[in-house]
């Protein structure tokens, strides 16, 4: 799992390619993808997605705009980055980077 972590770090921003972590453990793309998905419980694409979403959080309270933060994390279209923020965090991500501001007035 270390390895398939190791690459989807490394190329979150870009387009993981479920066939490159496969062939980087040695495994065939069904066997790899059942593996993951029984020790995440989460297919390998919701997997990326979720990581995506967590590092684009710290992206926005860095105070990156939304835009930014969406296509930095490899996102490509907004209205698909803002739907899925939604609907793993509960709110849309301006409302998180407000919530969450540190900024003093």
């Amino acid at each position: 799992m270390g390895a398939i972590y190791k690459y989807i770090h490394s190329n979150y921003h870009n387009t993981p390619d479920v066939n490159v972590a496969a062939s980087n453990v040695h495994l065939s793309t069904p066997s790899s993808c059942r593996y993951f998905k029984k020790q995440t419980r989460m297919t390998f694409t919701d997997f990326v997605n979720q990581y995506r979403i967590n590092q684009s959080k710290t992206l926005l309270l860095n105070d990156l705009t939304v835009s930014e933060a969406c296509y930095e994390v490899g996102f490509e279209s907004l209205s698909y980055f803002n739907k899925l923020f939604k609907r793993l965090t509960g709110m849309n991500p301006s409302a998180f980077r407000k919530k969450h501001s540190v900024k003093n007035f």
